[in-house]
């Protein structure tokens, strides 16, 4: 796999859970949370922070994930809601993920296989069929243009451009 394209998707997907993380911290009460990537109909994608203690609950794990499991880890959930889920340990940290300061600070403890294969889940779900591993960078880029063109109305789009003219002066 091209190694611009996996550092482009983890820092992607990272920033948006950095979000979820911002958000956790003004609810100190809670010790789960998640970040909801698809939510129709029975189909649900998400990543989701749980403590080790909860995910030790959970039943059928195998020695071999317990043992990646730290005090605070983020599970990425795929389930259509009727034959079960796929479920990845994504990384995880030996203290709240809330102390992580931005989004590249959550991609360093991201796994890369098991995130490969969750945004993989991902992406097929969404309808969006791109073999991103087999991809090179310019690939990349011309099918997330693509999709992003597909899926982006053009009020969006106009607001977009005004965003990044502004950034510019």
């Amino acid at each position: 796999m091209d190694e611009k394209v996996l550092k482009d998707l983890k820092l992607a997907f990272a920033c948006d859970v950095y979000e979820t993380v911002k958000a956790a911290r003004k609810n100190r009460d809670e010790h789960v949370f998640r970040h909801t990537m698809i939510d129709e109909g029975d189909q649900m994608v998400f990543a989701a922070v749980f403590p080790k203690k909860d995910i030790m609950e959970f039943p059928d794990l195998t020695e071999e994930f317990v043992a990646k499991l730290q005090t605070f880890n983020l599970l990425g959930i795929v389930t259509d809601g009727k034959n079960g889920l796929d479920m990845f340990y994504l990384g995880g940290l030996n203290k709240p993920l809330t102390v992580l300061s931005d989004g590249i600070d959550v991609s360093k403890i991201l796994a890369d296989e098991p995130l490969i294969a969750f945004l993989e889940m991902y992406f097929k779900a969404k309808g969006v069929m791109m073999d991103f591993q087999k991809m090179n960078y310019e690939e990349f880029i011309k099918a997330v243009e693509s999709e992003v063109f597909k899926n982006t109305s053009f009020a969006q789009m106009q607001e977009s451009q005004d965003f990044l003219n502004l950034i510019k002066n």
